[in-house]
């Protein structure tokens, strides 16, 4: 696993795995599911990272 970050682009990339990935699907608006042959998740991209969550103090982030 590992996540990376593109502050220019303000997108951030989850991946869970290195299968090839085969398909790629809208969660949500902004952000993308890329899966593999079988159907599983191979890794999540999140866009307008900046925008998305509530600014809350570290002691009430998880």
């Amino acid at each position: 696993m590992k996540l990376e970050f593109d502050p220019v682009a303000d997108a951030a990339y989850f991946e869970i795995s290195n299968a090839e990935i085969v398909v790629t699907r809208e969660i949500e608006p902004g952000v993308m599911g890329d899966y593999d042959v079988e159907g599983h998740l191979v890794g999540v991209e999140v866009l307008s990272v900046s925008k998305r969550g509530a600014n809350l103090p570290l002691r009430h982030a998880a």
